[in-house]
């Protein structure tokens, strides 16, 4: 069913491109730029594709700020992880907040990617000389990229790295050894039968000092199994053929069997995709999951009367505020939504509250007044609705509130 899903959702997705580039034959449909940064570190110069979130109707004069997804081997993944991303990440009612997206591209892969000088997983005797360049890899995001990205774009202290294969094996090495660099981590399908499983085996150090507290980790296995071997049979299996899924289920036991405080984790084995196929679903489960504080519970329990659903709306983006590191507020939008939709029905007070949130919320915004003054005139409390909207108009002259206080002047 969720294969159906993200295959319609594309679709759609394709079909609307085909709209706009019909409905608008002079223009592009502009996703992202292309920077280019120089890294003293690796001495070369480097691109990354970015995308961010376009500002919002309603959103008002308020700066947004957005955490930042840092996803590997990012020209094979960047259409699909934005499209995703775009569909999932809209804030209030979706399971993630909007973000901005930054695809690494590479230029050398297998150098950028691996801890350690090795071979591959079908000979590990024969060394690949070019490998083993990660932690200067490493020290480029940190020192350089990240940095980058912060001066430029309007970011939040919010991080999430994203890698499949080799990239989600740097995926993994990044947060044993550079754990307070992001704050989640999806590793999709990786190649952790690098150089003899190392990682399982730094993955037992990591597990006693207790370094992965308030971290988050999303691990997606695919069906790589060979010659009839059946799943179950994989942990015991010593061939090279089943090495790769192999050390990715030795390193899940042990996060099973040793659960670590505050560590947000989870792994899931999809039987019906292979090594080629998992990144697009495997992205889908995993914006869910590692955001699974965000979304809002039950939107409908906010339009009951008898629920404070301000209230609850307002300790809900504390509690988002609090994991995301930086303050939250609901959608503007959202907010005089469900304002206007208690004042149709002539619940006053269920109106007041929601929107005296949007004044406590975004004070410069008209909106917020205009909100008000509906409000206040539904009460009967004429004075009070004038110098309301007056308010509104005072931020912008072509607020609608001017023609609402224009009717209420005559």
């Amino acid at each position: 069913m969720i294969h159906i899903r993200i295959f319609v959702f594309l679709l759609s997705l394709l079909s609307l491109v085909g709209l706009v580039h019909a409905e608008e034959k002079s223009e592009n449909i502009i996703v992202g730029t292309i920077d280019t940064i120089h890294s003293n570190v690796l001495n070369e110069d480097r691109k990354i594709w970015v995308h961010v979130p376009k500002p919002k109707a309603g959103r008002g004069p308020e700066k947004s700020v957005y955490p930042v997804v840092y996803l590997l081997d990012g020209s094979d993944h960047f259409h699909s992880m934005m499209g995703l991303m775009e569909r999932l990440c809209r804030g209030d009612g979706y399971p993630c907040p909007e973000m901005i997206l930054v695809a690494v591209t590479h230029n050398n892969r297998t150098r950028e990617l691996t801890p350690t000088k090795a071979g591959s997983v079908m000979a590990p005797e024969k060394i690949q000389e070019n490998s083993g360049g990660g932690e200067a890899f490493s020290a480029f995001l940190e020192k350089e990229l990240i940095p980058y990205i912060n001066a430029k774009y309007p970011v939040a202290p919010y991080r999430v790295m994203v890698g499949h294969s080799l990239g989600g094996l740097a995926v993994f090495q990044t947060l044993l050894h550079h754990t307070k660099l992001f704050d989640a981590y999806l590793a999709i399908d990786p190649s952790l039968w690098w150089d003899n499983a190392l990682t399982a085996r730094q993955m037992e150090a990591a597990i006693k000092d207790g370094r992965l507290t308030n971290k988050s980790l999303y691990l997606a296995v695919a069906n790589t199994l060979k010659n009839g071997l059946q799943f179950d049979q994989a942990r015991s299996a010593t061939d090279n053929g089943s090495a790769h899924i192999r050390a990715m289920l030795r390193v899940a036991d042990m996060l099973d069997a040793q659960p670590q405080k505050n560590f947000h984790w989870k792994w899931k084995y999809y039987p019906e995709e292979n090594h080629g196929s998992i990144p697009v679903i495997a992205e889908y489960d995993a914006l869910q999951f590692l955001f699974d504080f965000y979304k809002i519970a039950d939107t409908e329990r906010l339009y009951d009367e008898k629920v404070d659903g301000a209230l609850e709306l307002k300790q809900h983006f504390e509690k988002v505020s609090q994991r995301l590191g930086y303050q939250q507020f609901p959608k503007l939008s959202f907010v005089n939504m469900m304002g206007q939709h208690f004042l149709n029905e002539k619940k006053l007070k269920n109106a007041h509250d929601f929107l005296e949130l949007n004044v406590k919320n975004y004070p410069n915004n008209p909106l917020s007044y205009e909100g008000m003054g509906d409000y206040y005139q539904a009460a009967g409390e004429q004075a009070k609705a004038k110098e309301a909207y007056q308010q509104a108009v005072n931020l912008d002259a072509n607020s609608r509130a001017k023609e609402k206080l224009e009717k209420l002047t005559k």
